[in-house]
């Protein structure tokens, strides 16, 4: 009885982490470069990639689990997000485009918050690359992002580095 009931714990242990972790892109969270002390800095900004093939949207989620609002700012002059864009499943991709961070045109807005337990989405329409013949797309680069504090003076930096994921169109 005591051997049935633990083996269940552990499926249940094993199922929650792999529905958890299914269909999640490998992102690596570097150090967070604290400005101010007296706050509490734990949680994480929780970064995940899709792809849907019915709609041809690429996706790229932002997930705040910090108890403080992220600020991400958007740099018109050295831009660190990418859509790649793949011909014949080529090691190297044979376009990249650099998009916004913040989700909207760069002209009208350069920053975003993200409230605590929110999420931010980044949609981008692959149905032009589907046209001119590309096979794999994916994100690349990095995103930058600020704790703040009620008054959106900066409490820490942070940066995820996304790990690449190819997703066939």
């Amino acid at each position: 009885m005591k051997t049935q009931v633990l083996f269940q714990a552990l499926l249940s242990v094993c199922l929650l982490i792999v529905t958890t972790c299914y269909g999640q892109t490998g992102y690596k969270l570097e150090d967070l470069k604290v400005e101010k002390t007296g706050y509490d800095l734990q949680g994480t900004l929780r970064v995940s990639q899709s792809y849907d093939k019915q709609t041809k949207m690429l996706a790229l989620k932002m997930k705040n689990e910090y108890k403080h609002d992220i600020f991400l700012f958007q740099s018109s002059t050295s831009p660190h997000l990418f859509v790649s864009e793949y011909a014949d499943q080529r090691k190297f991709p044979t376009n990249s485009t650099p998009i916004s961070i913040i989700g909207v045109d760069i002209t009208v807005s350069k920053k975003k918050i993200i409230k605590p337990d929110s999420t931010h989405v980044i949609p981008y329409n692959c149905k032009g690359m589907i046209a001119r013949g590309f096979d794999q797309v994916s994100f690349e680069g990095y995103v930058l992002y600020h704790l703040v504090d009620e008054k959106e003076e900066v409490i820490a930096n942070g940066c995820v580095d996304l790990e690449e994921q190819r997703f066939d169109l």
